[in-house]
């Protein structure tokens, strides 16, 4: 059976990214590289990097890839030998491109595609239930929660997480990153999972597994 140790996750907003990632890095054992979360990071800090994102951000437009690929090259540069999975990257299919260079000149490539498959209705329905922890950015579908049940610290709402915002970031979604996905899938390397209200977190990351076994030894 073929060892996965390079991962991209894939999905629209609010579509259990942070969860069934949580759930990849902890049984593949897995470094995680958010891209949304580190250039959150860059923006509490205030750093320049960090104000200039904050200005795409707020109009819940992408930030350019230029900024993102030079982050992600950074980390990448230093974890040829590690396993690992990308979140939030590559949102279009120009990054994607950028990556696959990126790693084919250092002898690497991507081992497989996680596609999180969700309906735009349900997606629009957790943005507007969606909490995350300023510390250690766990995410909750819980709107009057406070207090992170992870750490302790403090539960906030994304300044875009409203149906004006989303309505862009769809538009984007769908024009930009659904497109990844279909790149990837294409060259045989997607596992695509469907999501649904009725679904548990839990049920998702059963069938992720059992579909990861069998797309393992297929590739074997």
């Amino acid at each position: 059976m073929k060892k996965l140790k390079r991962f991209i996750l894939v999905g629209g907003p609010a579509s259990g990214k942070g969860t069934q990632g949580r759930y990849l890095s902890d049984t593949f054992r897995l470094e995680t590289l958010s891209t949304g979360a580190l250039l959150r990071r860059e923006i509490e800090n205030c750093t320049a990097l960090g104000r200039r994102a904050q200005s795409y951000m707020d109009q819940a437009k992408l930030v350019p890839d230029e900024v993102v690929n030079d982050i992600v090259r950074t980390w990448l540069a230093d974890a040829d030998d590690s396993s690992w999975i990308l979140d939030g990257y590559p949102r279009t299919v120009a990054q994607a491109e950028t990556l696959d260079n990126f790693l084919s000149q250092r002898g690497l490539g991507i081992d497989v595609v996680v596609w999180m498959d969700v309906s735009r209705k349900l997606i629009e329905q957790r943005i507007l239930q969606r909490r995350e922890c300023s510390s250690c950015n766990f995410v909750v579908q819980n709107s009057t929660l406070e207090i992170c049940p992870k750490c302790g610290g403090t539960m906030t709402t994304r300044k875009d997480d409203n149906i004006d915002a989303f309505a862009k970031r769809w538009k984007d979604f769908e024009s930009m990153t659904l497109p990844v996905a279909r790149y990837y899938e294409s060259r045989g390397l997607v596992v695509k999972i469907s999501v649904t209200e009725e679904r548990e977190a839990c049920d998702v990351s059963r069938e992720l597994s059992e579909k990861l076994n069998v797309y393992a030894e297929s590739k074997d």
